[in-house]
């Protein structure tokens, strides 16, 4: 069963669509998804399904949490193949030397 990574936009973010991880991880699993597990009070998800397409997957997400608790909510699904990808070498904390002329 594959893994993804949920990133839920702007849960969590300023006091406002206040979101307990507990609920979260308890939503997560009502839509048939395991070995569910929530970082930090962030919003991002990991968790296991059977269905390997991202982008049924954000919209089943996004559909549930407009029905569920009411948040319009931007859902990015990404596998921990692609943030693999994005990750490596792309170090934030890389320096930029500047060419004098």
């Amino acid at each position: 069963m594959p893994r993804f990574v949920a990133f839920l936009r702007a849960i969590n973010v300023g006091g406002a669509r206040t979101v307990k991880m507990d609920l979260l991880r308890q939503f997560f699993e009502s839509l048939d998804f395991s070995e569910v597990e929530t970082f930090i009070a962030s919003g991002n998800v990991v968790f296991k399904t059977r269905t390997k397409d991202s982008k049924t997957l954000e919209r089943k997400i996004e559909k549930r949490l407009l029905k569920g608790p009411g948040y319009d909510v931007a859902v990015f699904i990404r596998t921990g193949a692609e943030l693999r990808r994005l990750s490596v070498g792309r170090s934030p904390f890389v320096r930029v030397t500047l060419s004098k002329g």
